[in-house]
């Protein structure tokens, strides 16, 4: 049989193969469709058609990604999107989202073929909003392991809460980076930017700011992330090294990025994401202005 193409039993001419940009159109509008609704939102795909194009071009145009539709009777009905950290070989899953109604046959079908094309990917990341409960039964069918759900924090403008600074607070400089690269090793081993990758994209779409104590010794770092819609930014990335902790570094970081993200670059509001179980991280963000936006389960197929 062609690799390229899967007959699933019991239905007629119905075939999964990967996606050329021929097809990008179709994808944004199928990902559009779905992704603002929460019963099928993949939280790795974003909510505006412009930036599902973007993210959609990024996956067709890079050669160790991977888009994937299911065609039913010649037509585009399902897709699969596969972005891969070359570094890690993590493979974030957006989707799978339908034209019409879900598949479960189709999206096993899907990750089959994704798992077949991506022979070297060490694990298959899904995270999505908890109302989507077709992802949860598709993630028991395929025994993935379940990571602690996460919330989406926004904080808009006009809730920012504002405290005086009481520790030391620098822009990143270059004296700093073999301390990020050690501390982000240290504090997020597994996480989906390295700290090369981290320390690469400063200036481009990151910021860092570094802590520093009485003795102005580095002792953590905050980092804001920029994206093309200038509305929006994230603070993503917060480590305070661990004997420094619950002494006020945290609550200085984030208030110098949230700071520089709404005053320097003029954003609407400012995301993050945190462990559910984090109370302690929380609690400091919601002291800050955040509020709950969604909650995310997250899941891992490790290979």
């Amino acid at each position: 049989m062609n690799p390229y193409v899967f007959i699933i039993q019991g239905w007629h001419m119905n075939m999964i193969r990967a996606l050329s940009s021929d097809y990008l159109q179709q994808c944004v509008d199928i990902a559009f469709l779905r992704n603002n609704q929460p019963e099928n939102n993949s939280a790795y795909c974003p909510k505006s058609k412009e930036n599902i194009r973007g993210d959609f071009e990024f996956i067709m145009g890079n050669h160790g990604s991977l888009m994937i539709g299911y065609f039913s009777h010649d037509d585009l009905a399902g897709i699969l999107g596969c972005f891969v950290n070359p570094e890690s070989n993590w493979v974030d899953c957006v989707g799978p989202y339908f034209s019409s109604e879900w598949s479960e046959d189709a999206a096993k079908e899907m990750f089959a073929f994704a798992e077949s094309k991506l022979a070297n990917a060490a694990r298959f990341n899904f995270y999505f909003d908890v109302r989507n409960k077709n992802l949860h039964r598709l993630m028991e069918l395929l025994s993935a392991e379940r990571n602690d759900n996460e919330y989406h924090l926004l904080l808009k403008k006009a809730n920012y809460k504002p405290q005086q600074l009481k520790r030391s607070v620098v822009p990143y400089s270059d004296k700093f980076e073999n301390d990020v690269i050690q501390i982000l090793h240290d504090t997020f081993p597994d996480a989906y930017v390295s700290g090369r990758e981290l320390i690469d994209s400063i200036g481009k779409d990151r910021e860092v700011f570094c802590a520093l104590d009485e003795n102005s010794a580095f002792v953590g770092y905050g980092v804001l992330k920029r994206y093309d819609d200038a509305s929006r930014i994230t603070a993503e990335i917060f480590a305070v090294s661990e004997g420094s902790r619950s002494k006020g570094y945290g609550w200085a970081l984030l208030n110098a990025v949230v700071d520089c993200a709404l005053n320097k670059f003029n954003a609407d509001t400012v995301d993050l994401v945190v462990d559910r179980l984090n109370t302690h991280a929380s609690d400091l963000y919601y002291s800050c202005g955040f509020k709950l936006a969604v909650e995310n389960a997250s899941y891992c197929i490790k290979r």
